[in-house]
């Protein structure tokens, strides 16, 4: 029994061992050495690798042959491509990510960071500093033959971004001839700013403009502010709700007075990346009139983003999307809902 007994204790000790080696990350060095532990960071030039036998210890890129992760880690790339899973860099430092959902190969020079997947992101990652974030995008859309159309619709925004805030300055503008009859002419710029030093929970505040002749409306102003959460908050996916008050003045063009009512602020953000080469996105506001819930603002955005080429050039995106404008009390003569459907080629650069 007492040999027994210990050769039982024997195979188990050895298969308690070989199961912590198998589920650990392993970097095996040029020299032919083989290193297990915990990846804590991996960036174009070092590794670092928490270990029970040496604590942390860093290995230069140049000193790696290669990685492998068991458990999933989260990778950044140059082009601001994010995906989370299991993690391979072969002998020709390529780095392979596949995730549930997403997978996605790049040489190692295009990498920014990788981390383990739910902590903090390092600085190498870009999300802990802040840095200005540019988009600029136009779709122009022509017809002729037996009717004549143009549409000429411009975007751009503006965001200075770090993990723990927003600020984001936007502005467009669209105008629609139809047989050289004005169909649409709105101008809309605005501001918002998003915080989070309790994450999830955060405050915000945000202001726009509005100027739309033909719909009547010589300028619209909102003023809003109030609490938000981000119960989904990772680099691929994040979702956001907000919930404040705001004010709201119209004035009109066609001589009706002007109207100015306090309001309700309500709605969501939402952004996932379903892929390297698809990114949904979804945001939708609601505004009552605090005196009348049944004056209110809807407005509904949700579009798919794709990269276009490969490489610098995936700065260029692809945008399909659906917008929906509702208002409950249009002015005499026009329609509640105002729908959009457009084709967007977009420019984002930092």
């Amino acid at each position: 029994m007492t040999r027994l007994a210990a050769s039982a204790a024997a195979l188990a000790l050895v298969a308690i061992v070989a199961s912590a080696t198998a589920l650990a990350d392993v970097v095996t060095t040029s020299d032919g050495a083989r290193l297990t532990g915990t990846i804590q960071k991996i960036t174009p030039k070092t590794i670092e690798l928490k270990t029970t036998y040496a604590g942390t210890i860093t290995v230069t890129m140049d000193q790696v042959a290669t990685v492998a992760t068991d458990a999933p880690v989260t990778t950044r790339l140059t082009d601001e491509t994010t995906v989370t899973g299991v993690t391979v860099i072969d002998a020709t430092k390529t780095i392979t990510v596949k995730g549930d959902a997403i997978a996605t190969t790049a040489s190692l020079d295009k990498l920014k960071a990788t981390w383990p997947a739910g902590t903090t992101p390092p600085p190498e990652s870009g999300y802990d500093a802040h840095r200005w974030v540019y988009t600029l995008g136009a779709d122009l859309v022509g017809k002729n033959g037996n009717s004549d159309e143009m549409t000429t619709n411009i975007v751009g925004d503006a965001l200075l971004v770090s993990r723990v805030d927003e600020l984001k300055l936007y502005g467009s503008y669209q105008r629609s001839k139809q047989e050289s009859k004005e169909t649409s002419d709105q101008t809309i710029a605005g501001a918002s700013y998003n915080a989070f030093m309790y994450d999830p929970w955060g405050w915000y505040v945000r202001g726009e403009v509005e100027r739309d002749p033909f719909e009547d409306i010589e300028l619209r102003t909102t003023l809003a502010g109030g609490l938000s959460v981000r119960p989904i908050n990772t680099p691929v996916h994040m979702l956001r709700f907000f919930l404040g008050v705001g004010y709201r003045n119209e004035s009109f063009s066609n001589g009706d007075a002007d109207n100015s009512v306090g309001t309700l602020d309500a709605g969501l953000s939402h952004r996932w990346i379903l892929k390297p080469w698809l990114t949904m996105t979804n945001d939708v506001t609601y505004a009552p009139a605090f005196d009348d819930f049944g004056d209110y603002l809807l407005m509904q955005d949700s579009a798919f983003e794709m990269p276009v080429g490969t490489g610098s050039a995936r700065k260029w995106l692809l945008r399909l999307g659906l917008r929906n404008d509702y208002k409950s009390q249009p002015a005499d003569g026009r329609e509640n809902l105002d729908t959009a459907y457009y084709v967007r080629l977009l420019l984002r650069f930092d």
